[in-house]
């Protein structure tokens, strides 16, 4: 009896300094989750810029990586729909032909809503009892689900939770940032062939036309000529008189072309250029192209050198254009 109540004391001492050693640990763990915790939501922040020039599937396997790392799980599934694309982006941990067991439990059930998390317990003969937590998210560019095991009595806890929902948000980020630089990379490539292809078509053209070139050069100089000639017999006479050769068309000029080359004069150097491709026998668009130049461009300087030398049609005007030495 003695023993006994010396005993009570005993524990009663016990009790209380087992509360007293609890109540100084507990500001200590405190810190130290609390410590943990930042560190690891540090790290979450700076996963987009980890994962700069990383594609689609490297970083789905990164966050399964930091889920593991951070949550001690026994399993994890990520999905990521993009409407653009032809299939979804589809990982899980451990490796194998299916998810882990309780996952494929979680997804057939599907009972998660558009945005949020849900958490159950899964007991299957070949897993035994597993939390399992589902995230889905709901973004305006695609949607995202995740799912994670463990074994761990009370997990999640409300700052496994939450991490698990910041880590899920960055690696969406991450991979919407991904395909659409990839995007963007593709519609430049594609850009860039085509300037290629375009640059390819203009040297082709080059070289179908430099002899239609060369040959309208030759034109205008012959035009150049005859417009210095005309200014030479111009200033040869008295002041207020027309050249005789050209009054006459006949005496000076045996050819009488004098009206002619004075119609020549009238033109604009484009209409030259015109009327010399024209007597190449180019048609309007192969001029357009040559000079430059719209279709209706075109027609509105053959209509006006039309009018200029007197003809009413192409064949005249290559006719005139040959007599005269244009083209």
């Amino acid at each position: 009896m003695s023993a006994e109540m010396d005993a009570e004391p005993s524990r009663a001492a016990t009790d209380r300094a087992t509360n007293r050693a609890t109540d100084r640990a507990t500001p200590d763990d405190s810190a130290t989750d609390t410590r943990r915790w930042l560190r690891e939501m540090g790290a979450l922040l700076a996963l987009p810029a980890l994962w700069v020039d990383h594609e689609p599937p490297e970083i789905a396997t990164g966050l399964l990586s930091v889920l593991f790392g951070m949550l001690r799980l026994e399993g994890a599934y990520v999905r990521f729909d993009d409407p653009r694309a032809e299939h979804p982006l589809e990982l899980w941990r451990p490796a194998g032909e299916r998810p882990p067991a309780e996952l494929v439990h979680a997804l057939d059930e599907d009972d998660v809503p558009a945005s949020g998390v849900t958490t159950r317990v899964v007991g299957l003969p070949t897993t035994g009892v597993l939390s399992v937590v589902s995230v889905r998210l709901a973004l305006p560019w695609e949607s995202a689900r995740v799912s994670v095991s463990a074994r761990r009595d009370g997990f999640p806890t409300e700052m496994e939770t939450h991490l698990l929902r910041v880590a899920v948000s960055q690696a969406a980020i991450a991979i919407h940032t991904a395909r659409r630089l990839a995007t963007e990379h593709g519609a430049r490539a594609e850009a860039e062939e085509l300037l290629l292809r375009q640059n390819e078509v203009l040297r082709t053209l080059v070289d179908d036309v430099e002899p239609s070139l060369a040959a309208m050069t030759r034109g205008v100089r012959e035009a150049s000529r005859l417009v210095t000639e005309f200014d030479a017999a111009s200033g040869s006479r008295p002041s207020g008189r027309v050249p005789v050769a050209v009054a006459a068309g006949t005496r000076g000029d045996p050819a009488g072309r004098a009206p002619a080359r004075t119609a020549l004069l009238r033109l604009t150097p484009r209409e030259l250029e015109v009327l010399g491709l024209l007597a190449q026998g180019l048609s309007n668009k192969e001029i357009a192209g040559v000079m430059w130049l719209s279709d209706r461009t075109v027609e509105r300087h053959i209509t006006s050198l039309y009018r200029k030398i007197g003809v009413a049609r192409r064949s005249e005007a290559t006719a005139f254009a040959l007599r005269h030495g244009v083209g």
